[in-house]
């Protein structure tokens, strides 16, 4: 063969024209390229005889090995195996003691979790919660920000796009079963490689494809064990891995060119930039060569670049609440160490305060399960999530961006990575800011690489395209991006984007910031973003005094408003209690909102939920009562999002408080049956027996509560005047319709008369939409109060003071 030059063997002409393929050249251009003819490469792809030193020089451009191409070698022995005769070998016996002899290397490799901040390995088995995917890839979609847009708010979230309309999900196992070749796509954290050792481990014990070899390899240290060019090959680094469990070569061949391989390869988006291309070359050609075997592949979403043919796509779905509840009460006894009784209860108790209105920032994040279990971590310690949540977010923002990489030793040496993590910070938050600021909770590839190329500019680089690398890089590294639709992004989480927006804040506030953040006191988007904006910065007196004035200056202009503040002033200060002056004023507030003329106002600015002003030792029966039957008329005291409460705290029984809002209550029920019998609503007997029930429970605890012996004998007598509710609903619905307006206003005057209650405020709709925002501007600032972490107590107390007072400027 010396003397008549060297020949390709026909295995090492397939190799070849893949390799050309590879590399995107023509036979022309490869000639071009080597500064030969086009006659030698010509006769080299068509096996005929070519010099040595043309032979060498094509292969080395082509990146193979001139020995293996010019005779059967490593990769000649892909085909080897098919030439095995598959009749004289018991292929189940094989793979039986095949399985056998990986049993315990299988399972050391796969059994166990390595979870993030946890000394021990977790057995797989006690923590595993199965995964969905979706067969509709997001990113592959074709939507416009308007579309978006229909099923979003800031109240939902991203975690609820779409809303009736959610893409199909499919059991993640069923997926596997149902597809020879899969690509597991992901987020970071999303569970992809627990879902490929769970499959390895089912596999060893015969509960998944029972008739193959489970074979699990990390791509990322397939890479980097490959010390030259020939050592990028599947072939060898699983003879090698069998070869070490007492498993010849040719048992190996056998097994994989018969098809009895499950073969999980994990990682790809892990490999080094450098070892890419040779891992993306080495698993097509593997893929295709033994294509009887099954196969899955995972890799984060952003990173997959290369499509492999055959293979079908599917991108793991987030945790419904279902799977969280699994895989809490699984924490708790897997990786908290407690019994499994115990973790049942403990996830309990977890699961419920999760769901407390004011850890829904929190809970946004319990759909991935690498944040879930750190939410888990966060919360064993104290039984509570975190008072200070910018910390906790922080540490999010700390494992997305460098330690999760770092505590699976993975290096990604590119361009996003010339900055530093502190320079990273600044990048996300500048552009969180200014989309959050322009309200657009998606944004256009072009905008966000804009953005970048802006940012990039203080640094000295105006690169375009490297801020669309930069874009793809910060998306597949650490997930703070995520395609919605085809070239359509938004923030990973929401919090996280609201969070981002207030640390830009805090990092660029002057006076002037102030302000500006201050303009937003009533949108309720920003709710979240002053509450961490004020808990970060380290002087908050200047920012809560601005917050104050432009409470005050929202109605300042408005005289009935006026009128209103200096009564609810007086009312409050009429009263004897021990409770400040402003959670009194809060009290009659929120009882205004209640009366039946400012209907429409009370239902802008008071939740339904329940209501108790009764001793703890009667709780059981007045509580209950007016919880059971007068529902409609109760309403929110939750410290998150009631102005009352948040001032009060626990409501203790006061006889005065407690006259005022069942004198409130009974007149609230009034109104309710009046427009319950004058819109004839369906099932009107029925809706109007339990307001008139309410009715008679609340004004029998006022009359208990009513001292003044001239008024008591008022309400008896108003009292006398009701008809019996038991003995005939609908003889009660009759009578009030004819007399209960006329009632119902003695009432109120009886109230305004004896009490200073109930008036007839007459507010318009622009005063109703004020009064409302003043409400909710008041409730942020005592949030932000309650959580600013530098605040002194006599600030505290000198905002309290002057909070739901008038303006002493307007003129009357």
């Amino acid at each position: 063969m010396t003397s008549q030059g060297l020949r390709a063997s026909p295995e090492g002409i397939r190799a070849a024209k893949i390799a050309l393929t590879d590399k995107t050249l023509s036979q022309h251009k490869l000639a071009v390229s080597l500064g030969i003819t086009r006659q030698p490469v010509s006769k080299f792809f068509a096996g005929e005889p070519v010099s040595r030193s043309c032979f060498v020089q094509i292969c080395q451009k082509l990146g193979l090995s001139w020995q293996k191409i010019a005779s059967l070698s490593e990769d000649v022995a892909f085909q080897v195996g098919t030439k095995v005769n598959a009749e004289s070998i018991d292929l189940d016996k094989l793979v039986c003691e095949i399985r056998q002899k990986r049993q315990d290397k299988v399972q050391d490799q796969c059994s166990t979790l390595q979870m993030l901040d946890i000394a021990q390995p977790i057995p797989l088995v006690e923590i595993y919660t199965s995964l969905n995917v979706l067969e509709e890839i997001t990113s592959q979609k074709w939507l416009e920000i308007s579309e978006l847009l229909k099923d979003f708010s800031p109240e939902i979230n991203f975690n609820r796009i779409g809303g009736d309309k959610q893409p199909r999900k499919l059991p993640a196992l069923e997926a596997a079963l149902r597809y020879s070749k899969l690509m597991i796509l992901g987020k970071p954290g999303s569970g992809k490689t627990t879902f490929l050792q769970y499959l390895a481990t089912e596999c060893n014990n015969r509960q998944f494809q029972p008739h193959r070899i489970a074979v699990f390899i990390r791509l990322k240290e397939f890479a980097e064990d490959a010390k030259s060019e020939s050592e990028f090959n599947l072939l060898k680094f699983i003879s090698q891995e069998f070869l070490s469990c007492g498993i010849d070569e040719k048992s190996t061949t056998t097994i994989l060119a018969q098809g009895k391989a499950l073969i999980l390869l994990d990682g790809l988006d892990e490999v080094a930039s450098s070892h890419a291309d040779k891992v993306t070359r080495e698993l097509r050609r593997f893929t295709q060569y033994f294509y009887k075997n099954q196969f899955v592949i995972s890799c984060r979403i952003a990173a997959q670049q290369y499509r492999f043919m055959g293979f079908t796509e599917v991108e793991v779905a987030d945790f419904s609440y279902e799977q969280v509840e699994i895989f809490v009460k699984n924490w708790f006894f897997a990786v908290a160490h407690k019994s499994r009784e115990d973790g049942e209860a403990t996830g309990n108790f977890f699961l419920h305060q999760l769901n407390l209105p004011e850890n829904q920032p929190i809970r946004e994040f319990a759909v991935t399960p690498l944040l879930l279990h750190l939410i888990c971590l966060v919360f064993q310690g104290k039984a509570e999530f975190p008072s200070n949540q910018t910390n906790f977010y922080e540490q999010i923002l700390n494992i997305l961006l460098i330690r999760w990489d770092e505590v699976r030793g993975i290096k990604r040496v590119q361009s996003y990575h010339d900055l530093t993590s502190t320079a990273k910070k600044q990048l996300l938050s500048q552009i969180a800011a200014i989309t959050f600021e322009r309200r657009n909770y998606f944004f256009e590839q072009e905008n966000i690489q804009q953005f970048i190329t802006e940012y990039l500019g203080n640094f000295g680089s105006i690169d375009i395209d490297k801020s669309k690398v930069m874009l793809k890089e910060i998306e597949a590294q650490n997930g703070f991006f995520v395609e919605r639709a085809r070239g359509i992004y938004s923030f990973s989480h929401l919090t996280l984007h609201e969070y981002l927006t207030a640390k830009n804040i805090v990092h660029n506030y002057q006076l002037q910031a102030g302000k500006n953040l201050v303009n937003k006191i009533t949108e309720k988007s920003w709710h979240n973003v002053f509450l961490l904006t004020v808990s970060m910065l380290t002087k908050t007196d200047e920012i809560l005094w601005l917050m104050k004035h432009k409470i005050d200056s929202l109605v300042s202009a408005e005289v009935k408003i006026q009128d209103f503040l200096i009564w609810l002033c007086q009312k409050s200060s009429s009263v004897s209690t021990h409770y400040k002056a402003v959670a009194v004023r809060a009290f009659y507030l929120v009882c205004v909102g209640r009366t039946p003329q400012d209907n429409q106002f009370a239902q802008r600015f008071v939740q339904p939920c329940e209501h108790s002003l009764v001793d703890p030792t009667d709780a059981m029966t007045k509580k209950d009562k007016i919880r059971s039957c007068c529902k409609t008329r109760s309403f929110v005291h939750t410290p998150s999002y009631d102005l009352e409460c948040a001032l009060l705290g626990n409501i203790a029984f006061n006889p005065n408080l407690a006259l005022d809002d069942f004198l409130i209550s009974t007149l609230t029920c009034a109104g309710e049956l009046n427009f319950a019998v004058k819109h004839s609503l369906n099932d009107t007997i029925a809706i109007s027996f339990d307001h008139a029930h309410a009715l008679n429970i609340a004004f029998n605890e006022a009359l208990e509560l009513v001292s003044e012996s001239e008024f008591k004998q008022v309400l008896q007598k108003l009292k006398k005047q009701l008809p019996q509710i038991d003995s005939n609903s609908k003889k009660f619905q009759e009578w009030w319709q004819v007399n209960g307006k006329i009632w119902g206003r003695k009432l109120r005057s009886a109230l305004i008369q004896y009490r200073n209650i109930g008036h007839d405020w007459q507010f318009n709709q622009q005063q109703m939409e004020l009064l409302q925002q003043y409400y909710y501007a008041n409730k942020l600032l005592v949030d932000c109060l309650n959580c600013a972490v530098n605040i002194t107590p006599m600030l505290r107390q000198e905002i309290e003071e002057a909070l739901l007072l008038a303006n002493p400027t307007v003129k009357h």
